[in-house]
């Protein structure tokens, strides 16, 4: 038996296939979950990385406002003047949508076309080419002469049939403009990125658009050949106003990177655990099951002289074969399922830190398919070693005198210490989490709690079995009897298929629970601050969730419309503030003053007239994330650093919102516009007149200004059903893993069952010879399989409750910086109860047949 060699294991795992196959399937399953989460991280991120590198072109450095907002273009004289720039290249970065049915999102380009050195900061060749000539513009004057003019990538004229001198009809912030296409770029550079959904313009056309005259959005730094980075952007920062990024590509990318990390934790945490801890425990029963039928063969084995630890590197080499086996087919199903998981982890994304991620694709490399692959192999060795372990170091005379016995299991008394042992650890990483503020606690919690649940099974198993086989006496009759002495006569078995469905189905209603009380708390929060008749706002999505932003101009037109009482605007953002993004909400004053257009509720304690401070712009009012985040407390002054200089203001009261997990501050629109420069609103509150209905208001204002802003006119419900609707679309991963889970669910009810009517056919043939009907024994089967259903859902709900109480009021919060209320999902618990059920019915009603299909001679002579 050579160390090496796979000889004996594989004729082992040959004989036993039929019996291994549902641990492969359950391994393939959590292999294939975990495969997909990192495909998809990978894709997610290489699309962002693409972006900034693309964009970047040649540029070392890259100068900015604070959230992206416009400065002077004088700024980039200051900066060209700095020792080691070589080039400074003033630049417009903004988003359109093609008008219509489509509504694609264009990110657009503004740069001095006519300069040489400048197009080639960002093209390695000549890209710029009219028509089928291939080369570069003949003339730029004709470009330059016509503010319409734009050039297109040339995957996207492919796509829409357009050629040089066509018209490209655009939703912009001025509203719908017609614009001619002058030029198309072949797919280099800034070309190759973002699906081809790329425009150029000349940098004081798009001024004209996207900002405002000499107002830009930021500076590309082209560095001289022996400058020294570090030195050129501290010299570089100097010269900016306060609160200017002077950053390179790849510290962007790195910030990125640290960001995506909390939304990789979440999904890791989430499905492959889950997968992988439903797979361990599936392969743990099947190969204890397994090893203990071969008992008598490494009896004989051991009689014959073989060590122990020979024996047990035998049956290790078999798991090891198993783990490979899952792998194979786990891979390649985690590459298709990373198709459909992919959209919606990117909603996911897009969601939570409010970005577009645009062109995300599937990209294998090794390292997504490494990590799953080792994990497998490393879930199929742990679940053998305690079998393998436990039959190798039995002597051959207990072998041959326990012939056709189960191997003790641990007592009901030490799986109720293990269990309480777990709880005490968890509890104890929810107070380490709460002390240090970090969510790696939480996390470790989650895990320890999937632990606790799978050994707490034995303990459910033991205290369960009475008062749910009383309760099957009427339903089934005599032949509970039969159905509960099966599950006692095999605890462990009994024990590992309850903690399968506990942990699996336990994980899908944990997620349901942080889900529902995510889009209920978002309800609440929104609802009194939303009553506004009407509530305009672009068609378009810029960035996440919020809308794309409007010319005021809109607020001032639907002002003199007729029907109209009162308007207010809005300008959300980000922005921002110690390190990371937080939200600005900035509202015209009468939203602060007159209540009618609704009101955001303050909690706690706040300032005197809190909301006419803040629209005389000496206070803001915070959101409770903020709160935690900062530590800020009410009557505290925090300083924003804006492109018009820093603005200090009060914190005069908190209140609940959503738009960032990091915090939002609620200012004045009227400090907003002239420290920001910024004239755009994202939303246009609006209260119709006594004599005026608002579906009438509204078909006049879609009518009228609809198609020229392309707006989307809605209810403040209408809206509030909207945000709500994000959430849920963020969490519909949730729906694949249940479903996995089910599949998992009905491969390990099918299993046990499959496995005690083989070991019981002798004792099912007798029943039958003595004239039990074949519809009793299904019963039997199937009020097994219920008995194990409902220990396992018992154990579910106490481990999904918890763990959704945990995640709702902690981790959450530390992880993802969101602060909800608790809401417990029950229509949805019962529809997760309802499906396993009906699975386990399903696995009954497949071995049940098999079973009363016995033929009652052939069965008394089966050994």
């Amino acid at each position: 038996m050579s160390l090496l060699s796979f000889r004996i294991a594989l004729r082992f795992m040959r004989g036993s296939w039929p019996r291994l196959a549902p641990a492969v399937i359950a391994l393939a399953c959590g292999v294939a979950l975990t495969c997909s989460i990192e495909i998809v991280n990978q894709g997610i991120l290489r699309a962002f990385v693409d972006v900034i590198d693309a964009m970047a072109g040649k540029a070392a450095l890259q100068v900015t406002a604070p959230g992206g907002g416009v400065f002077p273009e004088e700024l980039t004289e200051a900066a060209a003047a700095v020792s080691g720039v070589e080039l400074a290249v003033p630049a417009v970065m903004a988003a359109a949508f093609v008008a219509g049915r489509s509504g694609e999102l264009l990110t657009v380009l503004g740069v001095d076309i006519t300069n040489d050195s400048v197009v080639r900061a960002y093209e390695p060749a000549a890209v710029l080419v009219a028509g089928s000539s291939q080369s570069r513009l003949d003339d730029p004057l004709v470009f330059l002469s016509q503010p319409d003019s734009v050039a297109i990538t040339n995957a996207f004229a492919v796509r829409h049939r357009l050629r040089v001198g066509d018209s490209l009809l655009l939703d912009t912030p001025r509203g719908r403009r017609h614009f001619t296409v002058r030029g198309v770029l072949e797919p280099e550079g800034v070309a190759r990125i973002l699906g081809g959904n790329l425009i150029v313009m000349d940098i004081f056309a798009a001024e004209a658009v996207f900002t405002r005259p000499r107002f830009i959005n930021r500076i590309d730094l082209v560095l001289s050949r022996n400058s020294e980075l570090g030195a050129v952007q501290k010299g570089v920062a100097a010269v900016m106003p306060s609160g200017f990024l002077v950053e390179a590509p790849q510290q962007r990318k790195a910030d990125l990177q640290k960001l995506m990390q909390s939304l990789a934790a979440l999904l890791r945490a989430a499905f492959g655990l889950t997968g992988l801890v439903t797979a361990f425990l599936i392969g743990f029963n099947r190969l204890t099951n397994v090893f203990e039928q071969r008992t008598w063969q490494i009896g004989i084995l051991r009689a014959l002289g073989v060590r122990a630890d020979v024996a047990w590197r035998e049956m290790m080499k078999e798991s090891l074969l198993l783990g490979a086996s899952g792998v194979a087919i786990g891979l390649p199903l985690g590459i298709g399922l990373s198709y459909l998981m992919l959209p919606l982890v990117a909603t996911a994304a897009a969601v939570s830190y409010n970005t577009i991620i645009a062109d995300t694709s599937i990209g294998l490399g090794v390292g997504p398919l490494l990590v799953p692959a080792l994990l497998g192999l490393g879930t199929a060795v742990l679940a053998a070693a305690i079998p393998a372990r436990r039959v190798a170091r039995l002597e051959p005379a207990v072998i041959i005198l326990g012939r056709g016995i189960e191997s003790p299991t641990g007592t009901p008394k030490f799986a109720g210490r293990t269990f309480a042992l777990l709880v005490g650890c968890v509890a104890g990483a929810l107070v380490m989490q709460h002390a240090t503020g970090s969510a790696t606690w939480g996390l470790l919690a989650t895990a320890l709690v999937a632990v606790a649940l799978a050994a707490g099974a034995r303990l459910v198993v033991h205290l369960g079995r009475s008062p749910l086989v009383s309760a099957f006496r009427l339903l089934a009759g005599p032949m509970w009897r039969f159905a509960a002495a099966t599950v006692t006569r095999n605890p462990r078995r009994s024990a590992l298929t309850v903690a399968t469905i506990a942990v699996g189905i336990g994980a899908v209603f944990w997620l349901r629970f942080a889900a529902y009380s995510f889009e209920r708390s978002v309800i609440e929060a929104l609802t009194p601050a939303f009553r506004a008749d009407l509530i305009a706002g672009s068609v378009h999505v810029e960035s996440g969730v919020f809308e794309t932003p409007v010319d005021q101009r809109l607020a001032v037109r639907l002002r003199r419309m007729n029907g109209v009482r009162a308007v207010a605007g809005e300008r959300v953002r980000e922005w921002p503030y110690r390190g990371g993004p937080v939200t600005i909400e900035a509202y015209d004053d009468a939203y602060y003053t007159t209540g009618d257009f609704g009101q955001w509720p303050l909690y706690g304690s706040s300032l005197a007239d809190a909301w006419g401070m803040v629209a005389r712009g000496t206070a803001t009012v915070v959101s409770s994330s903020f709160v935690s985040n900062f530590g800020c407390r009410i009557g505290d002054v925090i300083t924003l650093d804006t492109p018009g200089g820093p603005l200090s203001l009060r914190v005069a009261g908190v209140t609940v919102d959503f738009a960032s997990p990091r915090g939002t501050l609620k200012i004045s629109r009227r400090i907003y516009e002239r420290l920001w420069h910024d004239r755009r609103v994202t939303y246009v509150f609006l209260r119709s007149s006594p004599l005026s209905s608002p579906s009438l208001l509204r078909e006049t204002i879609a009518r009228k200004l609809g198609r020229r802003y392309g707006l989307r006119i809605l209810s403040s419900r209408e809206l509030v059903d909207y945000y709500a609707d994000q959430v849920r679309r963020a969490f519909r991963g949730v729906n694949v893993l249940a479903g996995l889970i089910l599949i998992i669910i009905l491969v390990a009810l099918a299993d046990t069952l499959a496995g005690d009517v083989l070991e019981r056919t002798r004792e099912l043939g007798m029943l039958r010879a003595i004239g039990i009907a074949a519809r009793h024994v299904r019963r039997m089967v199937v009020v097994e399989a219920l008995l194990l259903a409902l220990l396992g859902l018992a154990l579910a709900l106490v481990g999904g409750l918890s763990l959704g109480i945990i995640w709702v009021r902690a981790t959450f919060r530390y992880l993802l910086g969101w602060m909800l209320s608790t809401h417990v999902p029950v229509m949805q618990l019962v529809a997760g109860i309802a499906a396993t059920l009906l699975v386990s019915l399903l696995a009954a009603l497949l071995t049940g047949r098999r079973a009363a299909a016995l033929e009652p001679v052939a069965a008394l002579r089966y050994e």
